[in-house]
């Protein structure tokens, strides 16, 4: 859709050139194992555990910030938003359920996708910043372009191909309309991301990660959840609290 654009001379972006693209699929590949790796999180641990780590994932992010694109150090004011967060995401967990996992092979995929993330958080900003692009629609081609392969291997791998998955795929007008809406927001995430990560460090494009996930999980609470602990949402308040004040 995106070269579609371009070719109708809607978008600006850069053809396939090697000098560019190479570094484009390191990301991809890096996207690849981290999106495998978080389902494997999460087939042996709980979804808390996921946030949980994904909180941590700002305060290592500001320093790789300060050592690969010289950012300063973070302020005091900084250093205690970003504990915050953390503090109200581990608050969280011991509040609103038991934290438990499925043993330790739980915590070894679970910090393989935590390093695997922050490389990405960090990577990320050099994409936008440290490569002479057109425009951010080129980005946004590239992952999405190279996204194709590995995308095919977890299908195969996953056994979405399999015949008795297949024969029961149904292809109403409804499912192609919503699953076409569903393909052109995603394009708008993958600009938009890029976008912001052009705009700010990559502690505060990590930071506003966290905060969506932290703001869903309060919605969903404070909607759906009849039976949530007035302690869990106050350990959520001091996430976005943090958030706020970082």
């Amino acid at each position: 859709m995106v070269y579609g654009l371009k070719l109708g001379g809607c978008l600006q972006m850069d053809d396939f050139e090697w000098s560019k693209a190479k570094y484009f699929i390191i990301y991809v590949l890096s996207f690849t194992i981290g999106t495998y790796t978080n389902i494997m999180v999460l087939s042996m641990a709980n979804v808390e555990t996921v946030i949980v780590f994904r909180s941590f994932t700002p305060i290592a992010v500001a320093f790789f910030d300060c050592l690969f694109y010289n950012r300063a150090a973070p302020s005091m004011r900084s250093c205690l938003s970003l504990l915050l967060i953390t503090l109200g995401a581990i608050a969280y967990i011991i509040t609103d359920r038991e934290f438990q996992a499925n043993g330790f092979a739980a915590y070894t995929w679970v910090m393989i996708w935590w390093f695997v993330l922050i490389f990405q958080l960090t990577y990320g900003k050099f994409l936008v910043t440290g490569i002479e692009l057109i425009s951010l629609w080129t980005p946004v081609l590239y992952t999405n372009m190279f996204s194709i392969i590995p995308a095919m291997l977890v299908c195969y791998f996953a056994g979405e191909l399999n015949p008795e998955r297949l024969d029961d795929l149904q292809l109403t007008n409804a499912s192609v309309l919503w699953l076409s809406i569903s393909c052109v927001i995603g394009i708008g995430i993958s600009w938009a991301g890029f976008w912001c990560q052009s705009l700010v460090s990559a502690t505060k494009y990590t930071v506003v990660g966290v905060m969506n996930k932290m703001l869903t999980v309060m919605l969903n609470v404070l909607i759906w959840d009849k039976h949530a602990s007035p302690a869990g949402i106050f350990a959520l308040g001091l996430c976005l609290i943090g958030g706020s004040l970082y």
